[in-house]
């Protein structure tokens, strides 16, 4: 009897416990501080998220990379991308610039700012809240506009503004920058060679060039002369304008390694040339933007990549080990042995 008693004692402390609400009490995990940044950031051939509950104070510049804006963050500043994808989901106060891009606004997005788009494409949800205005701009790659003199109207002119220019400009890059990554993939060794040729004898490189420039169309000319050659006159005009275009790439290719080692990282070969022409064209092409002196910046440019590929032949391995020998400094040659006719002074 007491054992049955001591079975129904047990099972009603256990029906007691079960039903019984019990408090249970748990660590709640520390949250994640919001973090404020303030300056600039720029992201090239990389990646970038500004988290749920972080702000950047500052602008933001995008070039060939991909940025994203969590749901929840803040940004105070302008958006400048090209070559690249923005994935927005957060608010930003500001403007946006986007040249041959992507962008993608989120439906949480809040965008108090205008957009403007060139030859870029946009995404944008219809919940999403803008505060601004959205134009789309594709303008020419190149302008043969003639300006009209005064008294004369031509029908078919069109005076260009400095904004039509900027954007000429920068899609002149980017379409460089695309053949760059081709040429890239294609031929990353002879790339390289012309490179190391102009990093390594930029002053040789330089005359070179100049001299390219100024004997090639003489020999071109002359060559018209004779009906029967002037096939040959094309082929060597497309050669020049082929070896320019080359040199342009591996100057382009060399400011991408730079820039990579500057930002700690490894680019391949056509990332590196892509970023880098695409870089050296925005500089050139607003260079050409001050009047008298712009221009100068491209011949430099031009010359230096044309003397690099004269001298490296087009990258070519043997020839530019040639000229590794000849630019290295030859080691001491050693003392001759004493022959045995001569006995040592006592």
């Amino acid at each position: 009897m007491n054992k049955i008693n001591r079975i129904f004692v047990v099972a009603a402390i256990l029906v007691i416990l079960l039903v019984t609400p019990i408090t249970v009490l748990a660590q709640t995990p520390t949250p994640i501080a919001a973090k404020t940044i303030s300056g600039d950031q720029i992201v090239i051939a990389n990646t970038y998220r500004l988290e749920s509950g972080d702000e950047l104070i500052g602008n933001l510049a995008v070039i060939g990379g991909t940025a994203t804006l969590d749901e929840g963050s803040t940004m105070t500043g302008d958006v400048f991308l090209t070559g690249g994808t923005l994935t927005v989901s957060g608010t930003v106060n500001g403007d946006f610039i986007a040249i041959g891009g992507a962008v993608n606004i989120e439906d949480t997005a809040d965008i108090n700012g205008n957009i403007s788009l060139i030859g870029a494409t946009i995404k944008k949800s219809p919940l999403a809240e803008i505060n601004g205005e959205i134009t789309e701009q594709s303008p020419e790659f190149f302008d043969f506009n003639l300006s009209d003199p005064k008294g004369i109207d031509f029908p078919f002119t069109a005076k260009t503004s400095l904004l039509t220019k900027m954007l000429q400009a920068s899609l002149q890059a980017l379409a460089m920058a695309a053949l760059a990554v081709i040429l890239g993939l294609l031929l990353p060794q002879q790339i390289k060679r012309v490179a190391d040729t102009i990093s390594k004898e930029p002053l040789v490189t330089g005359g070179v060039g100049l001299l390219s420039i100024v004997v090639a169309p003489i020999l071109l000319v002359l060559l018209t002369i004779t009906i029967i050659l002037i096939p040959v006159t094309i082929l060597g005009t497309l050669l020049v304008g082929l070896a320019v275009l080359f040199g342009w790439v591996a100057i382009g290719y060399e400011i991408g390694q730079r820039l990579a080692l500057l930002f700690k990282t490894t680019w391949h070969p056509s990332i590196a040339a892509g970023i880098g022409v695409l870089l050296l064209g925005l500089v050139t092409g607003f260079a050409t933007l001050i009047p008298c002196i712009g221009w100068l910046v491209g011949v430099i440019v031009a010359i230096l990549g044309l003397g690099a590929v004269v001298i490296s032949r087009f990258g070519s391995s043997k020839y530019a080990n040639k000229v590794a020998q000849a630019v290295a400094p030859s080691a001491p040659l050693p003392p001759n042995p004493p022959s045995d006719l001569e006995q040592p002074q006592i």
